[in-house]
């Protein structure tokens, strides 16, 4: 692992916009103080401008010479994190941040933790080390499972269940075994304790910074005192979606088939 930095927003925003990426400096400054006018974005970019040389982050001889007032290594560093067409996003909603690890070039990857959509904290690693770096990032415990617990849903039922009121209506349309109908309640508590939201790991290709990221692929999970729930699709006509409550060795296999994922990306 290489440390790179650790910024706030306003101040990677006008890292970004100084190296050429205005667009994309005006969605990182926005996510964190909203939509400012024209006086007030100034004011605040003066302020971080002082900040970058307070960090020694602003070149005042390339300033002098009318060019990009930051390090070659700071630019090379932006263009990075912008121009990167591959991404990792590991939600957690019981922590105030998020984990982005955007691909860079062939085995080399960058850890992006954004804490409060205030605080970025950036790291250079390897492929082999995202298992290791998403499995911390959650640390979720290594509880054994007592007993196998598992149902099935429909694409239909799985959707109602983002809402509490409707956790009748997905019983009334599926057809759950008793064993199932006892793993079906285990995994409500669990979904009523983390306010009815999954966790999700989502990859996504961005092929351009013009174009929206496209989706490839995504896992949904939920941690338990039991395990940790894992929402798979299989090959069934009528209840396709599968969600199991994993032991932590299994939690950890499919870390690894993420990053096996990643791996594939540098041929892509």
């Amino acid at each position: 692992m290489d440390y790179i930095m650790t910024c706030t927003s306003a101040e990677l925003a006008l890292l970004v916009t100084l190296s050429g990426y205005p667009g994309v400096a005006k969605g990182i400054a926005e996510a964190s103080v909203g939509e400012k006018g024209h006086k007030e974005w100034e004011a605040i970019m003066e302020v971080t401008t002082h900040q970058l040389i307070l960090k020694q982050l602003w070149d005042d001889e390339r300033e002098s010479k009318g060019e990009i007032p930051l390090r070659d290594e700071i630019q090379q560093f932006i263009q990075n994190y912008v121009e990167s067409k591959w991404m990792i996003r590991c939600s957690n909603k019981g922590q105030s941040n998020i984990l982005m690890i955007h691909h860079i070039e062939k085995d080399t990857w960058m850890t992006h933790i954004i804490d409060r959509d205030i605080i970025h904290e950036f790291t250079y690693i390897k492929g082999a080390d995202i298992p290791n770096i998403i499995r911390n990032y959650y640390s979720f415990s290594e509880e054994t499972i007592v007993r196998a617990q598992l149902f099935h849903l429909s694409d239909q039922a799985f959707d109602l269940l983002s809402e509490p009121h409707n956790a009748g209506k997905v019983r009334k349309i599926s057809s759950f075994s008793p064993e199932e109908e006892q793993s079906f309640r285990l995994f409500l508590d669990d979904l009523e304790s983390q306010t009815w939201s999954l966790y999700n790991i989502s990859v996504f290709h961005n092929p351009s910074i013009e174009a929206d990221p496209i989706l490839e692929n995504i896992v949904f999970f939920l941690p338990s005192a039991r395990g940790i729930w894992v929402v798979e699709y299989k090959d069934h006509p009528t209840a396709p979606v599968q969600v199991a409550l994993n032991t932590f060795e299994q939690w950890c296999d499919l870390l690894n088939s993420v990053g096996i994922e990643a791996a594939g990306v540098n041929g892509r």
